[in-house]
This record gives structure tokens, sequence and C-alpha cells, in this order.
């Protein structure tokens, strides 16, 4: 008789786990798809407060998320200007939704790491001093490369370089714009997140206008 195989068991992608002056998050893309590994039925979100000025502005929302066998993990998230990163400041209610179902999905999946976007200050969160940030140096403008009576100019760096100093964040239009083209071309939030988390070293949430404008251009391209 041959021995059944055993089913391979849930594990937590290391490519989902980020290091911050050395202490390791874990992404939500990442809880997520540990979660579909242990057979997640569904997430439910509920907005529990809207923002408004009789509240500073504070989003609440609830979390429920269900697994195959009708196990329910439920968790609050809340979120504010004063407790997100400032180039989100303006969408606190998605936040909460987020900051909710990561910490559902924490409970759900067992893992004890708090999810990076979970984090308001960061500085306050791994018990740093809190200070601003030192100012970007800006690179040298490089000069013209002669060959013979030819000059031409050094190649520029295509990829787009993230600076919440001196661009616009992402804007509501173009939110949509990437989450509808993913729609499209059947890719799941997880994995545009993992996308732009692997061009631009950073999540979709805290994308600059610029770098947005960029992913869209090559969504469409490649729809």
């Amino acid at each position: 008789m041959t021995a059944k195989k055993k089913a391979a068991q849930p594990v937590l992608d290391e490519r989902f786990i980020t290091k911050i002056k050395g202490k390791e998050f874990v992404l939500y893309s990442g809880l997520l798809d540990l979660a579909h590994q242990k057979g997640l039925k569904s997430i439910y979100v509920e907005a529990l407060q809207y923002p408004s000025k009789d509240n500073g502005l504070e989003g609440i929302c609830k979390a429920i998320v269900e697994s195959q066998n009708g196990e329910e993990f439920t968790e609050i998230g809340d979120a504010n200007p004063k407790n997100v990163n400032k180039q989100i400041a303006e969408h606190v209610l998605r936040m909460a939704a987020t900051r909710a179902k990561a910490r559902a999905l924490r409970d759900y999946t067992n893992i004890g790491m708090t999810c990076l976007e979970e984090l308001g200050d960061l500085d306050s969160v791994i018990g740093a001093k809190s200070s601003k940030p030192a100012p970007r140096k800006r690179a040298a403008k490089k000069a013209p490369v002669k060959t013979g009576n030819q000059e031409t100019k050094p190649k520029e760096n295509v990829t787009p370089i993230y600076n919440s100093d001196d661009q616009p964040k992402i804007s509501n239009a173009q939110m949509n714009a990437i989450q509808n083209l993913g729609r499209r071309r059947g890719i799941e939030s997880e994995e545009l997140n993992k996308m732009v988390k692997e061009t631009y070293g950073v999540l979709l949430d805290f994308l600059t206008s610029k770098d947005a404008a960029h992913f869209i251009r090559n969504l469409q391209q490649a729809a």
C-alpha cells in the first residue's frame, strides 16, 4: 500500500515579511495569502463610524473573518489623521477597514507579528525617538558623455523614485483606475499590492501620484 501524501501545511511566505529597524512586520497581503491556505471562506467589513469633524475625522470599522468550517474571528480597526501616514490621511475609513481585517486575519492565522498596515507613527511603534526625517539629498546631474564629435546624455533611470516629501500621494481616481484595471486582468488585490511592492518598494496605498500614473500605464499596456 502506498502511503498517503500529507497535505501541505499553511506557511507564511517570507516575501510578505519586512524588517524595519530590526523589527519584523507582516504585510496584509501575506496574511490574506496565509488565510487562503488555511481555507478562508469570507471577510465581512462593516463601518461602525464614519469620519466627521465632530469625531476628529476618525473612522472605525469591524471585520469578521470566517473559515470554511464556520469559525469566526471579529476585530475592530480605527484610523484618524493623527494615527496614519500623512500620505493617506484623507483615506482614514479605508485604513480603518484594512486594520480591522488585518487584526482579524492575524487572529485567524495565529500570527503574532504586527501588520505593517496597522502602523501609525512608526517611531512610537518601534520605540525610537520621534524626529523629523533628514531632508532627501538630490542627486547631482551627470554631465553629458562626449564620444568623439558626438555628445550623448546618460540614460535615465526608468524606475520611478518614491519621494513622500516632494510628490503628491495617489488620488482616489488613480486608486479606482488601478483596481478596475486589476479586475479586468483578473488580478486580486493582494497580487496588485505585491506588484507595486516589488516595483516601487511601497504598498499601493503609499504610491505617489507619479508612480501611480506609471503603474496605470503598465496595466493598460498589458491589458
